[in-house]
């Protein structure tokens, strides 16, 4: 598939990322000149022209997790729904579109010297060259493309672009499309930034699936107003995007009533009826623990006695409890399989409507 150039400038017209002239959207003597608008506007056509080209069907599998505020246990999410996956023998994509790059920190990757602050990503999308995975085998089954500090420069680069009426929707989504078409990932997961308007878009753009995750607190409840208004815009060029679901964390599954009441919250802060995950995530300093020792909480709970955390999904049934390990794992394990199960169910009911 081909790879549209997105490229893209700072609005001073300086030349792109760190002063690289390839990595701008025209060289700084082009700036407003007549021969800089036009490459502008055979970019911008060539820009439509992958958009209308894009075959989506390679990125059915792409999953968004993203809320407008932070603290939610987006990452958490990303990351343990990941590594859950994986040893369930899933292969996995976690791409890190945070500039706080919090992935490293729930893989272990963070001040080890392997990871690149979201540079090779930078790079990428802004000179229009394929993606390439950052640290592949991270963990067994999954691959990393890694999120930073530098992915505060793409974040000005996509406000400019977007002040200028350029769609940002599909930055990614054609070469992650390129990426898949190339590879045998059976799961994409993005893990989204909860400030950054334009890499939610960047992000949404690319996905077939948005997941929310959310605690019961107004601010949180407004973070998801946000997110839906993302979710809005992205549809305009992603008709293909929908609500997966919303995950209520420091809530227990048991807790049927306070569950009911943040659901008539939740559908009111998103306009509509929102699909809730009947598991949720309670707290539990368990996950702070994991987090500094660079270990997911089911690999920290592998250690104890007991069945092996992944062994029911592999067998495609419930989890009950992963062995004697922490009660925060279970959850992990519950909520894995019932995402999974529900990706699998609208798969299949979306092959059925086109067969008939």
């Amino acid at each position: 598939m081909p790879t549209c150039p997105h490229a893209a400038t700072s609005e001073g017209g300086t030349a792109g990322i760190n002063g690289n002239p390839q990595a701008g959207w025209l060289p700084a003597e082009q700036e407003g000149s007549a021969q800089g608008q036009r490459a502008y506007q055979e970019t911008w056509t060539s820009t439509e022209i992958i958009r209308i080209m894009l075959d989506r069907g390679v990125l059915s599998r792409v999953v968004a997790i993203a809320n407008g505020k932070g603290g939610v246990g987006k990452t958490s999410l990303a990351t343990t729904l990941s590594g859950l996956a994986a040893a369930a023998g899933y292969r996995i994509l976690l791409i890190d579109l945070d500039p706080q790059g919090n992935v490293g920190e729930d893989l272990g990757y963070t001040g080890s010297g392997t990871g690149d602050d979201g540079a090779g990503l930078v790079t990428a999308l802004v000179a229009g060259s394929p993606i390439a995975v950052t640290l592949p085998g991270i963990r067994e089954n999954v691959d990393v493309i890694c999120g930073g500090e530098r992915l505060d420069d793409l974040a000005g680069l996509l406000l400019s672009r977007h002040r200028r009426g350029v769609p940002v929707t599909d930055i990614l989504a054609a070469p992650l499309a390129d990426l898949l078409d190339r590879s045998d990932y059976d799961l994409v997961i993005l893990d989204c930034p909860p400030g950054e308007p334009n890499l939610q878009l960047l992000a949404l753009g690319a996905a077939r699936w948005l997941i929310v995750p959310t605690r019961g607190d107004a601010a949180s409840l407004k973070g998801m107003t946000r997110i839906a208004q993302r979710l809005v815009e992205a549809r305009n060029h992603n008709p293909d995007l929908e609500l997966l679901g919303v995950v209520l964390f420091d809530i227990a599954s048991s807790a049927t009533r306070v569950k009911r009441e943040i659901s008539a919250e939740i559908t009111r802060a998103l306009g509509g009826i929102a699909p809730l995950f009947e598991n949720t995530v309670r707290h539990s300093i368990a996950a702070t623990d994991s987090r500094r020792r660079g270990l997911l909480i089911h690999e920290h709970a592998a250690q104890m006695e007991g069945e092996p955390f992944w062994q029911a999904l592999r067998e495609g049934r419930r989890p009950t409890s992963p062995g004697s390990a922490p009660a925060l794992a279970a959850d992990y394990a519950a909520l894995a399989h019932e995402i999974l199960t529900r990706i699998n169910s609208l798969e299949a009911a979306t092959a059925e409507d086109v067969l008939a």
